[in-house]
């Protein structure tokens, strides 16, 4: 279980970042999220849902930095940016025509953000280069979006292994992967 991999991680290297994982949800809150968005979820985004239901607080970012969103902020979120979904031709990805040249779909499913409309989504409509279940870069400093995982576990594992390999360093709220101040930014360079 992914999440619950990064949990144990995070405990070990980070124990004030851990405090901020919440409890995980129910099978019934997970059907009722499917049932609001209109789609139902991977199996591992319900397992990982059901290990831990995000994080409390919004800072520290657990991911790298990044909030890991709770199951009904992830409904929130999807909502507001599907009013501002557009097809926008200038927008590319990596690998190229990975992801949809699309402002949003309503077929990714966000869990992660930086508190300024940046983040990243479960991405289910993926471009014809690209695998359902990705993990994606989107939002509106992300006008080249970046596939950083085939699906969530594989993301989490990442996360806890540059964890683990003393990548990440945490000063209060501040939470860096490799001295830059943005994970979003550090992914540019690593992706």
């Amino acid at each position: 279980m992914s999440a619950l991999t990064l949990a144990r991680v995070l405990a070990q290297h980070f124990p004030q970042v851990r405090a901020h994982v919440r409890a995980g949800v129910t099978s019934a809150a997970l059907d009722a999220a499917e049932t609001s968005l209109g789609f139902p979820f991977p199996q591992e985004v319900r397992d990982t849902y059901q290990a831990a239901d995000g994080q409390d607080a919004p800072l520290p970012g657990v991911l790298l930095g990044l909030t890991w969103l709770p199951l009904d902020e992830v409904v929130r979120e999807h909502a507001a940016w599907l009013e501002l979904a557009a097809d926008d031709a200038s927008l590319t990805s990596r690998p190229a025509g990975a992801v949809q040249p699309v402002t949003f779909s309503a077929r990714w499913l966000p869990f992660a953000s930086d508190g300024a409309g940046n983040g990243l989504a479960v991405d289910l409509d993926p471009g014809p280069a690209g695998k359902a279940g990705q993990i994606i870069t989107y939002g509106p400093d992300e006008r080249e979006r970046l596939v950083l995982a085939p699906n969530l576990p594989a993301f989490f594992c990442w996360v806890a292994e540059q964890i683990g390999a003393g990548r990440v360093t945490v000063k209060g709220d501040d939470v860096r992967l490799g001295g830059q101040a943005s994970f979003l930014d550090a992914a540019r360079i690593l992706f």
